[in-house]
């Protein structure tokens, strides 16, 4: 049985070019590093890349929830740690915190996955692995966060549309996911990342999109320092036929 602890902690310091414009820790470093710390934690456990590839398996994250009361600036550590905390048949959930430099909790995330079949193309019970499969890796601790909510966008104009091009793949060949993120912030003008500021964000996962493809972001004001977003795809082979891939929704109060 491995000895190594089922929560890990990984220090950080926020790099320049690694922040927005108003100092801070942009929130698309910070969501690729968690997807990071998830590979390095899942690959210090015996599930990560390495099990992956011998298996012709891979991790597909479904949900994305985080909240972030103050973000680190420029010049400051920072660590993340992370941990699974819970299996139920073909998906688990990851959860994380961020600390300050003081050891401060000042930040957690919500996460879940499915391990796909790379063969078959369908999610794997994750509850009959052989000898237990990952739940040796449990951590039973919970973070005081809700889940992520859902909320339909009627609005039929989009306000931002982009084909989606080399800078926007990962390794997969698909659109990152976090790279939905920072279209869905850029649908705000500077004016406004001035006056608010993004406390959390919630991300649902559907369909992946691919190079070519082009991506229509979709916006309702929930009010309540709220908006709904949906991005939905359009591919050159299927005319205007739209395909949702990503429901998100923000949280930004003025500041």
């Amino acid at each position: 049985m491995s000895t190594i602890s089922p929560r890990l902690y990984y220090p950080y310091t926020v790099e320049p070019f690694q922040e927005d414009f108003t100092s801070r820790l942009a929130w698309s470093t910070l969501g690729n590093l968690l997807l990071r710390v998830s590979s390095l934690h899942a690959e210090s456990h015996g599930f990560g890349y390495t099990y992956m590839n011998q298996h012709h398996r891979g991790w597909v994250l479904s949900r994305l929830v985080v909240e972030v009361n103050e973000m680190p600036r420029t010049g400051e550590d920072y660590t993340l740690s992370t941990w699974v905390n819970k299996i139920f048949r073909q998906f688990t959930d990851r959860l994380y915190a961020v600390q300050n430099a003081q050891g401060e909790t000042v930040g957690y995330g919500h996460s879940t996955w499915a391990l796909i079949d790379y063969d078959t193309r369908q999610p794997i019970n994750l509850e009959n692995l052989p000898d237990g499969g990952f739940s040796g890796a449990l951590h039973a601790e919970d973070v005081p966060i809700a889940g992520a909510g859902r909320a339909r966008v009627k609005c039929e104009t989009p306000c931002l549309v982009h084909r989606a091009a080399f800078s926007d793949l990962d390794i997969n060949g698909h659109v990152n996911s976090i790279r939905y993120l920072s279209l869905i912030l850029d649908t705000f003008s500077k004016q406004w990342h001035e006056t608010h500021q993004v406390k959390r964000i919630e991300m649902s996962y559907g369909l992946e999109a691919y190079a070519d493809d082009e991506l229509r972001v979709y916006t309702d004001d929930l009010g309540n320092d709220r908006w709904a977003f949906e991005i939905r795809r359009v591919r050159p082979s299927e005319g205007e036929q739209e395909t949702l891939v990503v429901r998100s929704i923000i949280t930004a109060p003025a500041v």
